[in-house]
């Protein structure tokens, strides 16, 4: 994870080399968080997977949660800057609604939830930071992208963060010792994304290194997935460096997010 590598129309970027991302709609079959999970769910190979996508998770927006839905007609919650959270949790959801990986009782389905506001929160801050005090394309002052000072402003940040999602864990999966529900999914995959931008940014956090190292480990069925050569490779949801300050409205984009 220390060497931060994402090839894009093949060009090498890297968190020294920030390079313009252009973002969309999330197409599922390419969602590295969804192939895992459809992995695990046994929806093997890129073409049981094209299907599953096409027949399962076409209308995957539909699953997006009451909290996270925008407030006008726009499909875009202005607080989820590049739009990448708000479908990744809709998706999410919605392949939990079908392959069940959604907790039964209610207590459960609420920590879930409070697990997403978090990591909605949290890979927010990152984009925020990165783009806005890091590395700001439209800046006459900032031509040049501070490694250190990025993560250095993000980890200040992510700390009481992580405490958070610490006191959400039975242990070690927000069940507990059971099968890991959809937002187990949700929190490794942005755990992993964190540790590429901020390598060791869980270390300290004896619960958070379990959780990573017991999801990674478990023995069935997310295994079947770390086996896989595309779990070797790239980010869960996001680049290292979205570049998405186009995508905020000025009036929008002045202090931090939080």
């Amino acid at each position: 994870m220390n060497c931060i590598l994402l090839a894009i129309k093949s060009k090498t970027m890297t968190l020294l080399n920030p390079e313009k991302v252009e973002t969309g709609p999330l197409d599922p079959i390419k969602s590295k968080v969804v192939k895992m999970m459809l992995t695990s769910r046994m929806q093997i190979g890129e073409k049981h997977q094209k299907i599953a996508c096409d027949r399962k998770l076409a209308n995957y927006m539909d699953h997006c949660p009451e909290w996270l839905k925008s407030k006008d007609n726009n499909s875009k919650n202005w607080m989820d800057l590049d739009n990448k959270m708000t479908e990744t949790i809709a998706v999410v959801r919605a392949i939990g609604a079908e392959w069940f990986l959604i907790p039964d009782d209610a207590a459960n389905q609420e920590k879930c939830e409070q697990v997403e506001k978090i990591l909605f929160s949290v890979m927010n801050t990152m984009v925020y930071l990165i783009n806005k005090i890091c590395f700001a394309p439209n800046s006459t002052e900032c031509n040049n992208f501070d490694v250190e000072y990025a993560r250095t402003r993000f980890m200040a940040k992510f700390q009481p963060k992580a405490k958070a999602i610490e006191d959400l864990l039975d242990g070690p999966f927000i069940m507990g010792d059971t099968l890991p529900v959809y937002a187990d999914y949700l929190l490794y995959a942005c755990l992993y994304d964190i540790n590429v931008f901020c390598p060791g940014a869980y270390d300290k956090s004896a619960k958070l290194s379990d959780f990573m190292d017991k999801f990674y480990h478990y023995p069935s069925p997310i295994r079947r997935w770390f086996r896989t050569n595309e779990a070797k490779t790239g980010e869960y949801i996001r680049p290292p460096v979205p570049h998405i300050m186009e995508l905020l409205p000025e009036e929008l984009g002045q202090g931090d997010i939080h």
